[in-house]
């Protein structure tokens, strides 16, 4: 079999979700990075949308990383599994990814991105990891409208950080309240539901298991923003999630 090839951008946690699965499910496969904005026309052809991760698989593209995990996941069955066979436990799994999905992937990113966005010299090295000395010259060139774009494409701005942080600090006093007594989010094995908490929430975590890691010299105000999240027992858990289940990539 011709190996899966990962479209992605290595900072994205959505794309990190993906990686973690193939990852777990011992999936030898190969990544293309792309570089922000430019990976539309690219990224459109493909899937009729513009948007990583995209898995492509059996010589068919997928898009959309709930998607992809599941397809992984029947195309692999003698993997190990991410959803439970227990209709119970499988139906409150794919209700706590889809809440990890709506209520924390995006208002990370948008806080996260609030704090770091005018930074240049951060966000340069930050949008193309992975990328060839080329790819970083194209970049830099364009990278006033790469990020005027991201802040009108996300509604990075005052408003929507405010609102974004409400829904995430709401979205962590309920993972907070879940891990506090139990060991996973449903059932007493690893996940859909954990693979996909875990990986959203990667980046307040900043586990050394994960393949991004951030550069050192982050702005003051983003480490800030880290940092007070850091007691919550939603962010041990994620560590732990890691720690145990982020298996190293297949050759």
């Amino acid at each position: 079999m011709t190996k899966p090839v990962l479209y992605q951008f290595p900072v994205s946690h959505y794309c990190e979700k993906v990686r973690w699965a193939l990852d777990y499910k011992h999936i030898a496969y190969e990544t293309r990075n792309l570089l922000p904005l430019f990976h539309m026309p690219a990224v459109f052809r493909r899937t009729r949308q513009n948007k990583v991760p995209v898995l492509k698989l059996d010589g068919r593209y997928i898009n959309e990383s709930s998607v992809i995990i599941q397809t992984l996941d029947e195309r692999f069955p003698s993997a190990p599994v991410l959803f439970p066979e227990d209709d119970a436990q499988r139906e409150e799994a794919l209700e706590w990814a889809a809440f990890a999905d709506r209520e924390i992937g995006p208002h990370l990113r948008r806080t996260a991105y609030f704090h770091v966005i005018d930074h240049s010299h951060v966000m340069f090295d930050i949008l193309t990891e992975g990328q060839n000395t080329v790819g970083r010259m194209t970049f830099r060139a364009s990278q006033p409208v790469v990020v005027r774009a991201m802040k009108e494409g996300m509604g990075i701005n005052e408003r929507g950080y405010a609102r974004s942080l409400e829904r995430l600090e709401a979205a962590l006093d309920r993972l907070d309240a879940r891990v506090a007594d139990n060991a996973y989010l449903t059932g007493d094995r690893f996940s859909v539901a954990d693979l996909t908490a875990a990986s959203l929430l990667g980046p307040l975590a900043r586990p050394p298991e994960a393949p991004f890691q951030f550069p050192d010299d982050l702005p003051p105000a983003l480490t800030d923003f880290i940092d007070a999240f850091q007691e919550r027992p939603s962010i041990d858990w994620v560590r732990r999630m890691y720690r145990e289940h982020r298996g190293k990539r297949a050759s």
